[in-house]
């Protein structure tokens, strides 16, 4: 589509080249003539106070129709008056300077771009060089009816211009008067496209492009602890270009994206909408659009019960939206914040424009932006004169007119440095053709001076460096600057902006200011993560993917980057590569927390002492124990002739008894220091215990097991049921328990 409208541009350029011999500086008139470029649907209305040299500016006036043409409905708001007059001021400005382009007038053309790209690049033409057999003197016409259905190309003699508001009308434009070799002025145009001089050499602007934008954005994000977002952003250079710059320096802020969508004017919202709820965690959204598609997201978001859901960071393009435009979406965009570049308000500029006379004025658009603003008719007699535009809760104040003034004075003052150095006693009309454009070129390159909205000053890019303001929009009683409010005591409430912060682009540092951010708009969402008690901002919602892992957690890894689980490892593990895995330790070796369980360190010697409480209960039992064997032990010698105590096998019982007694030792002994002798003693002796003391009941058990089998089938004896042979395989049994415990 771009490269279409590109060609289409160049072909109606080469058309007017070719179609003469000798390029010189003159006026068309308006009607048709052979060799005439034929336009449909153009606002052939100007606004223009010519002067010695001019400077030409597209400005949105009003809307287009259903065909993408001009119509004569109004741009809303009072925007149109503040563009518009911006310059008229700035150049009058600049005409009451002595010290600035003397004995000089400068002067200027504005025309109306209708708010469309393609109208925008029609209208550009009209300040290209003509052919000296197209032309004649101008015939301006400033009458209110801006409907042409075939209009002939008229010629504006101009040194520089004043880009289109919008980054996707100027960028064809930029093109086409590279190739003429005309300077272009950006005072809203921050696509980062425009850095590129090797596509657009003759664009310059007083406005910081959309990385510094993206860089502000994203510092505001990281600084609230916000790390997982989404974004939406139109079609077209202006969002294209913003959305890749965030891709890129997203992982510089530790900042990853859940999901995002590139939208249009004409798109349904609905799928938009459901799949910015299917991720809750991102509560963020960042938005590169204007108000229209946003005011569409954001009612598609209601149907879903998706209102106060997200924590909306929105671009510059939110901040050229009207009161008017913004009144409709109020429930759904209050506590939303709006980023915009920095740039005061004028009182001297708005005294002007409240000097001005309706009835009087030559801007064609002054009249119709009154009958807009007041809701009346100047043919119909309900409009009054002499009340105050500015009187009203519905003027905009558009702090982006501040910066139309600094391109009308960057012209300015390179005109002058161009007419001081190569024709200071130049007068008049003759100034005009001192002035040539690779001259103009040069001296905007690397220009300094102070403008309105502070210094200016142009980078090898082309490009002015300032800071970021930080607006959070509310719904509350209107406060109207400079004292310009409604003369009644009526409390008129409205969405209006609040400065929450700065952003300055040199140090990369956000600095707020004393207006409190609010929440309370925000859905009550339960945390993952605590809010830190001395936090600036309460009740500050979060979003975030996932936890941060406590320490004895490793990550199991997801997508996107800032996604993950946390899982404790097992007591005997470390954790390993970075917090994502864990590994066994070796043995006689234990993670150790001071190093948040990173690494193993031996087991420490820790044992029993004889005076802690478990070591004395333990031997307190244990010598009551030993007391009581020897009392049994006692006994089965004193009754070793009982026939209980033969039956029972004597002599094995005597051993089961020594194993008993081993074992009450070997407690009574555990107690006492460790050494690794001692340890391997008392192992051995606790497993000789054991065995020694179960070896003999299995022997008495198949003893007594092999005589009543035997007895079944004869009344003899059977062998080795005396008592040496018991104690023969009792000993046999130990033995082998001995011979694996040393293998």
């Amino acid at each position: 589509m771009k490269i279409k409208l590109i060609v289409s541009v160049l072909c109606g350029f080469i058309f007017l080249t070719f179609s003469s011999k000798n390029l010189v500086r003159c006026q068309c008139g308006l009607e048709p003539a052979p060799g005439d470029v034929l336009f449909y649907g153009l606002d052939r209305r100007v606004y223009a106070k010519p002067g010695d040299i001019n400077i030409g500016a597209l400005m949105m006036a009003t809307l287009p129709n259903s065909e993408n043409l001009c119509s004569d409905v109004i741009f809303p708001g009072s925007w149109t008056i503040e563009y518009t007059e911006s310059v008229a001021f700035a150049v009058e400005m600049v005409n009451q300077q002595e010290n600035l382009l003397p004995n000089i007038t400068l002067g200027f053309y504005i025309l109306n771009d209708c708010s469309s790209k393609s109208t925008a690049i029609a209208q550009s033409l009209a300040f290209l060089p003509r052919s000296e057999s197209q032309c004649e003197k101008l015939e301006l016409n400033t009458s209110t009816s801006g409907d042409s259905q075939q209009s002939p190309l008229p010629f504006y003699d101009v040194i520089g211009i004043l880009s289109p508001i919008m980054s996707v009308s100027a960028a064809p434009i930029s093109f086409l008067y590279t190739a003429a070799k005309i300077p272009l002025i950006g005072y809203s145009t921050t696509s980062d496209e425009f850095s590129d001089k090797s596509n657009h050499p003759y664009f310059f602007r007083v406005i910081s492009p959309d990385k510094y934008q993206v860089e502000a954005i994203l510092k505001f994000i990281s600084d609230n602890g916000w790390s997982y977002l989404s974004i939406v952003y139109l079609e077209g250079t202006y969002g294209e270009r913003a959305f890749d710059t965030i891709k890129t320096l997203a992982q510089k802020f530790g900042i990853c994206l859940a999901t995002w969508h590139r939208i249009s004017y004409t798109e349904n919202m609905d799928e938009t909408a459901y799949e910015l709820l299917t991720y809750p965690r991102a509560r963020v959204v960042v938005a590169f659009i204007d108000e229209k598609p946003l005011s569409n997201l954001l009612v598609s978001l209601d149907r879903l019960n998706g209102t106060g859901q997200f924590v909306w960071v929105c671009s510059d393009a939110m901040a050229f939206a009207t009161a008017e435009s913004l009144a409709s979406i109020k429930d759904y965009f209050s506590g939303a914040f709006v980023f915009s570049f920095y740039a005061p308000l004028i009182q001297e500029f708005y005294s002007y424009i409240e000097r001005q006379n309706v009835l009087t004025s030559s801007n064609p658009w002054f009249k119709p932006t009154w009958e807009s603003l007041k809701h009346c008719s100047f043919d119909a007699g309900t409009c009054d004169p002499n009340i105050s535009l500015l009187h009203s809760t519905k003027f905009d104040f558009q702090t982006f007119a501040t910066l139309s003034m600094d391109s009308v004075l960057a012209l300015a003052q390179a005109a002058d440095r161009v007419i001081s150095a190569l024709c200071p006693n130049a007068t008049g009309t003759d100034v005009r053709d001192c002035v040539k454009s690779d001259d103009l070129y040069q001296r905007l390159r690397g220009e300094k001076f102070q403008g309105y909205s502070g210094r200016i000053e142009f980078n090898s890019n082309g490009d002015s460096i300032g800071k970021y303001v930080v607006y959070q929009m509310s719904y509350d009683k209107v406060m109207v600057p400079f004292g310009y409010g409604s003369t009644g005591n009526e409390t008129v409430l409205g969405v209006i902006k609040r400065e929450v912060a700065f952003y300055d682009v040199s140090s990369g540092n956000i600095t707020y200011t004393q207006n409190n951010i609010s929440w309370n708009h925000l859905k009550v969402v339960e945390r993952i993560i605590s809010l830190d008690k001395n936090s600036n901002f309460p009740n500050r919602p979060e979003s975030v993917c996932s936890r941060p892992c406590v320490v004895g957690e490793y990550k199991i890894q997801k997508t996107p980057a800032c996604c993950w689980d946390c899982r404790f490892c097992r007591n005997n593990e470390r954790i390993i590569n970075k917090n994502t895995a864990c590994q066994e330790c070796e043995p006689f070796t234990w993670p150790d927390p001071e190093t948040n369980y990173t690494t193993c360190v031996p087991i420490s010697l820790s044992h029993p002492g004889m005076s802690s409480p478990l070591s004395i209960i333990q031997i307190s039992f244990a010598v009551v124990a030993l007391l009581v064997t020897c009392y049994v032990t006692a006994s089965y010698i004193y009754l070793r002739e009982n026939r209980v105590i033969k039956a029972a096998s004597r002599e094995l019982s005597l051993i089961q008894i020594l194993a008993i007694f081993a074992g009450y030792v070997t407690v009574i002994s555990f107690q006492s220091y460790p050494t690794p002798n001692t340890c391997g003693v008392l192992y051995f002796m606790f497993c000789l215990s054991f065995a020694t003391l179960y070896a003999p009941l299995l022997v008495k058990a198949v003893r007594i097991f092999r005589i009543f089998q035997h007895s079944s089938k004869t009344n003899k004896r059977p062998r080795f049921v005396s008592p040496q042979s018991q104690i023969i395989m009792s000993l046999v049994l130990i033995l082998i328990q001995v011979t694996l415990f040393y293998f």
